[in-house]
């Protein structure tokens, strides 16, 4: 059977995409983790999940699979560590003398062990098998793990099926230098919470190898919403007003075919501070014309009926955030440039008409983040420091085991009560997995998905290799570079926009 392979990547066989077309196993094979052999993982756990139409299992196996492969490479290293120093790892008074030093020598001091691991026979194997009753993914080690270890990992398996909220397992674990502590109970939480029964997952070993095994089920046993949704969180979305009375009433106006520019501008005027706020937003947010809109009725005139619509509802939002949740100004100006990236987007594909949606869409995509951070502070902070610390690089799979709903989930829910229409709801609950957007809503979701990667690029939150192929297929971006130059035009132009 072929191959393909470098010095730290195999491929069996080399054509993944035929083996999962006829329903043999593959894997692949890697000594470290690099974003390349990530970027591939992703991609082929894409396609099997896709085959077997179970894609929306996508983000919680993808976490999963990160977290014990990573340990998997980690115990690898760790055998030539001890194999270096001189250290027997199945004694105990070696294995304690060994781990004190361990971390702070290989990660922290980059030494050479992990150059060395390149070119050594340690590896990671990932086992994509199929069978008529069940998918089975196995991650392979050709280390064997040592009692000490496995009875650690096989406690924290057992409790992370146990734990209702990831918050009870801080006291339990405050060691994490075996590489199976926090985030091995955090993926065991969201193998559970998505519907995985406990015999799903486990790990052994043969004196031989280490073998983490996943049995995929095809349906999940999972309820709409996670049964743990706080109390206080929809008591929170009932207390968030709707839009100004005066926003509404200038919307009919604007619907009403009958309505003149001249009644419409009047309208708008009789707020002061609607005034200001729509000749800004017309102005700065991305609505470009020839020159300087000084008036309303300049604005009715040149933006347009939608383009004015587009502005009230963000001059709403933004007249309940600031009196409701002023003090995340920073999220709700990071989604205006979202905003601004996603109808230059729009623009730049053609796609003119969906530019006022895209805008919108992208300005309230976070809104669920501002009322999960104002509900719970100590949560979120704490979800904060656990998606640096592991390197997750979207918190909202944690928002998931921890609160019980994430931030695209909870920002369609305030959408519904505003009575926004399906287009919003969909775009928002769905912006973050555009793997399992709707069709009908897809080109709109890839829009908005790749506007927000830009600014969680630019704010060090995002890798170009995670990032959706299917959404970088639909935009034509081939490589990196043309990714870097699409974003480029639109940080320039946004810094245009914010200069004058």
């Amino acid at each position: 059977m072929g191959e393909i392979k470098n010095s730290i990547l195999t491929i069996n066989p080399p054509d993944y995409k035929k083996s999962i077309m006829k329903g043999e196993n593959f894997y692949i094979k890697f000594s470290l983790f690099t974003p390349d052999a990530e970027a591939l993982l992703i991609r082929i756990l894409h396609r099997y999940l896709e085959k077997h139409d179970i894609l929306y299992m996508k983000d919680v196996l993808i976490t999963v699979l990160r977290e014990v492969i990573t340990n998997g490479v980690k115990a690898n290293t760790k055998r030539m560590y001890f194999s270096k120093k001189k250290l027997d790892i199945t004694k105990k008074d070696d294995y304690r003398s060994g781990m004190e030093t361990f971390k702070k020598e290989v990660y922290e001091e980059k030494s050479e062990i992990l150059e060395e691991m390149k070119m050594s026979n340690l590896y990671v194997q990932v086992l994509f098998k199929n069978s008529p009753e069940k998918l089975r993914i196995e991650i392979i080690n050709n280390t064997p793990i040592i009692e000490e270890e496995l009875t650690k990992i096989e406690a924290r398996i057992k409790k992370g099926y146990l734990y209702n909220d990831v918050s009870e397992s801080f006291g339990d674990v405050l060691d994490d230098s075996e590489g199976a502590g926090l985030g091995l109970i955090i993926a065991v939480m969201l193998l559970k919470n998505a519907g995985f029964s406990p015999e799903s997952f486990n790990i052994t070993t043969d004196k031989r190898r280490t073998v983490a095994q996943l049995i995929i089920p095809q349906k999940l046993n999972r309820s709409e919403f996670n049964s743990k949704i706080a109390d206080e969180i929809l008591k929170e979305v009932e207390k968030i007003p709707s839009l100004p009375e005066n926003i509404l009433e200038i919307q009919r106006l604007c619907s009403n075919p009958k309505s003149t520019i001249k009644e419409i501008s009047e309208s708008i005027k009789r707020d002061p501070g609607l005034t200001t706020s729509i000749l800004k937003l017309a102005n700065s947010a991305g609505y470009i014309v020839l020159n300087k809109v000084e008036t309303i009725e300049q604005a009715v005139k040149i933006i347009g009926l939608k383009g004015i619509n587009t502005l009230l509802i963000a001059s709403g939002v933004q007249k309940i955030m600031d009196s409701r949740y002023s003090r995340f100004k920073a999220i709700w100006d990071n989604s205006y440039r979202a905003a601004f990236y996603a109808q230059k987007i729009a623009m730049h594909v053609k796609k003119t008409g969906l530019s006022q949606f895209a805008y919108l869409s992208a300005l309230l995509s976070d809104i669920g983040k501002i009322v999960l951070l104002a509900i719970e502070p100590e949560k979120t902070n704490k979800i904060k420091e656990i998606a640096g610390i592991k390197k997750f690089e979207d918190s909202t799979l944690i928002e998931e085991i921890t609160i019980g709903i994430s931030h695209s989930t909870l920002g369609s829910l305030i959408c519904k009560k505003w009575k926004f229409n399906e287009a919003f709801v969909k775009t928002i609950e769905f912006h973050n997995r555009p793997h399992i957007a709707y069709e009908k809503y897809r080109e709109l979701i890839y829009i908005v998905y790749l506007a927000k990667v830009f600014t969680e690029i630019e704010d060090n939150k995002y890798r170009f290799e995670v990032i959706e192929k299917d959404v970088l297929e639909y935009f034509n971006i081939n490589n990196s570079e043309d990714f870097k130059m699409l974003h480029g035009i639109l940080l320039n132009s946004y810094n245009e926009q914010y200069t004058v």
